[in-house]
C-alpha cells in the first residue's frame, strides 16, 4: 500500500498545486504587517486565519486537483482494467485521496509554522490553539473526496474546474448569507470568525465537526464503486463505521443552538485572577494576560489620556478590555481591543471614546435642539475630545457654532455642564442647557467704565463730578 500510494503522489497532479498554494500561503502569512494585523499576537486568531485560509483557497483548489486524477481512468480509457483489479475501487479511491492529502497537508504545515512562529515573535505568551486547525485540514479532506467522487463518476475534462468553482462559491455564499455555525451550514464548518482574547475555540464542538468531515470523506469515496455495482465494490459492513459516525456527528452538529450567535464555535474566555493593568493618576486599564504584551502602549496611553481628562468630572477612568468583568461596570469604559498589535495612539483614542458614559439598553436619549437635532452623546464626545485637544468631526454649522459657545464659557461652568451631561446619559435624561458664554470685558476707554477718567468736571473717576446743590 506504501509503495501504491508513494507511486500515486509522483503521478498524480496534487503536487503541483500544493506548491503553487504553498507559495501562496507563504507570501500571506509572511508579509503580513504586524501593526496592522488582526491575527499575529493571538493564538486562537492565528489558528482561525490559517483554518480559514485552508478552507477558502487551499480546499477548492484541492478538490479540483483531484478530481483531475481521479478522472484519470476516464481520460486513458482504462477503465474497465481498473474495475477488475486486485484492489477494490473504493481502495483505489482512497488512494487518490491520500497522495493529494499528503502533498496538501505538506503545505498546510508549511504556512501554519509560519503563522504560529509570527505569532510567538509577538505575544508574551506561548498558548498555541490546534484545535482549529485540525478542523480546517479534516475539512480539506472533505473537499478532496469529493473531488474525487467527481472525477471518478463524471466523464469529462470540465468535472476538475467545476468542482473547484463550486466548492468556492459554495463557501462564498455561505459566508454572505450570514451563516452563523448553526443548522445545516455547519456540515460545510467554515469559521470565518474575529476571536479576539475575550473567545476561546469550542474544542469539542470543533472535534466533532472534524470528525464529521473525515467520515463523511470516506462514505464519498465509497460512492462512485457503489452507483456502478462493480464487482469489487466494498461491503456494507466495512461502511458501516463511517455511516455511522457520519451520521452521528451531522446530527450533532445541525441540532446544537448556542445561547448566542457567536458562541456557536467559541466559549467565553474565563475571567483570571489578575488582569495585566496599568495606572496613571486617577485613569486605569486593564487587559486581558495573555495581553501583556501591548502593557507598554497601555501605560503610554493612560498617561496621555490622565493628562487631558485630569479635570473633567463625571467620565469613565476605569477601562477593561472586552470581556474581562470590571468591579463597578456603571462607572468603568469597555476598551475594544481589535488588534494585537494596536498602537499607543489607538490605545488612547479608544480609551477616550470609552471613557464617555452610556446611557442604559433600551434608552432612546432625547436629540438636542442647541446642535441641530444631533443626540447630545455627539456633544458630549466633541466637547470630551476638544478638551484632550482631539478635533471633534463637523456634523453642522450650527452644531460647530454651540460648540464654539461652550467653549467661550468660564472653565467652572464648563466642567458643571460636563459632570451633568454624563448624569443625565446614565440616567437617560435630557441634556442640560449649556451654558453661557463669559461676557466680554470692557474696552479700555469707553463711557462709564470703571476706573476711566471722564470728561466731567473735576475729572472724578466714574463721571462724578462735585455734588450739585453743595455748600461750596
Amino acid at each position: 500500500m506504501t509503495r501504491l500510494l508513494w507511486t500515486e503522489m509522483r503521478r498524480g497532479e496534487t503536487k503541483w498545486v500544493a506548491a503553487v498554494i504553498a507559495a501562496v500561503g507563504l507570501w500571506h502569512f509572511a508579509g503580513d504587517d504586524a501593526s496592522t494585523s488582526d491575527w499575529i499576537g493571538w493564538w486562537a486568531q492565528t489558528a482561525v486565519e490559517v483554518q480559514v485560509f485552508a478552507v477558502m483557497v487551499m480546499g477548492p483548489m484541492t478538490s479540483a486537483a483531484a478530481a483531475w486524477t481521479a478522472g484519470r481512468t476516464h481520460r486513458f480509457g482504462t477503465l474497465d482494467w481498473a474495475a477488475t483489479g486486485a484492489r477494490g475501487a473504493w481502495t483505489q479511491a482512497v488512494v487518490v485521496w491520500a497522495s493529494a492529502m499528503v502533498w496538501a497537508l505538506a503545505a498546510y504545515a508549511l504556512f501554519a509554522a509560519v503563522a504560529y512562529a509570527r505569532t510567538a515573535g509577538v505575544s508574551a505568551v506561548t498558548a498555541p490553539v490546534w484545535s482549529p486547525l485540525l478542523l480546517g485540514a479534516a475539512v480539506i479532506g472533505l473537499q478532496a473526496a469529493a473531488g474525487v467522487a467527481a472525477g471518478s463518476l463524471v466523464p469529462s475534462r470540465i468535472v476538475a474546474p467545476l468542482v473547484g468553482v463550486a466548492w468556492y462559491g459554495l463557501l462564498v455564499a455561505l459566508a454572505l448569507s450570514g451563516a452563523d455555525g448553526t443548522g445545516p451550514a455547519a456540515l460545510v464548518p467554515a469559521i470565518d470568525e474575529h476571536w479576539d482574547m475575550a473567545f476561546q475555540p469550542r474544542t469539542g464542538r470543533l472535534l466533532t465537526a472534524a470528525a464529521w468531515c473525515l467520515s463523511a470523506a470516506l462514505c464519498l469515496l465509497a460512492l462512485p464503486a457503489l452507483l456502478r455495482r462493480r464487482s469489487t465494490r466494498p461491503r456494507l459492513v466495512a461502511l458501516l463505521p463511517p455511516v455511522l459516525v457520519a451520521a452521528v456527528c451531522a446530527g450533532t452538529l445541525v441540532t446544537y443552538r448556542p445561547a448566542q450567535p457567536e458562541l456557536a464555535w467559541a466559549v467565553h474566555t474565563p475571567q483570571p485572577d489578575r488582569p495585566a493593568c496599568a495606572t496613571a493618576g486617577r485613569t486605569t486599564a486593564c487587559l486581558w494576560p495573555d495581553d501583556r504584551h501591548l502593557l507598554p502602549a497601555a501605560r503610554g496611553a493612560v498617561e496621555a489620556v490622565d493628562a487631558a481628562l485630569a479635570s473633567v468630572p463625571g467620565l469613565n477612568r476605569t477601562f477593561h478590555e472586552r470581556g474581562l468583568r470590571p468591579a463597578d461596570p456603571a462607572t468603568a469604559g469597555e476598551l475594544p481591543v481589535m488588534s494585537p498589535g494596536t498602537s499607543r495612539q489607538d490605545l488612547t483614542d479608544q480609551m477616550m471614546s470609552a471613557s464617555l458614559p452610556q446611557p442604559p439598553s433600551g434608552c432612546d436619549l432625547p436629540l438636542m435642539a442647541e446642535t441641530g437635532g444631533y443626540p447630545g452623546t455627539f456633544f458630549l464626545e466633541a466637547v470630551v475630545r476638544g478638551r484632550a485637544g482631539s478635533p471633534a468631526p463637523f456634523w453642522s454649522e450650527q452644531f460647530d457654532a454651540a460648540l464654539q459657545r461652550f467653549t467661550a464659557a468660564p472653565r467652572a461652568a464648563q466642567d458643571r455642564w460636563i459632570e451633568d451631561a454624563a448624569g443625565a446619559v446614565r440616567a437617560c435624561r435630557p441634556m442640560p442647557a449649556l451654558p453661557k458664554a463669559a461676557a466680554p470685558p470692557a474696552k479700555a476707554g469707553a463711557p462709564g467704565a470703571a476706573g476711566t477718567p471722564s470728561d466731567t468736571p473735576g475729572g472724578a473717576p466714574g463721571g462724578a463730578g462735585p455734588a450739585r446743590g453743595s455748600g461750596s
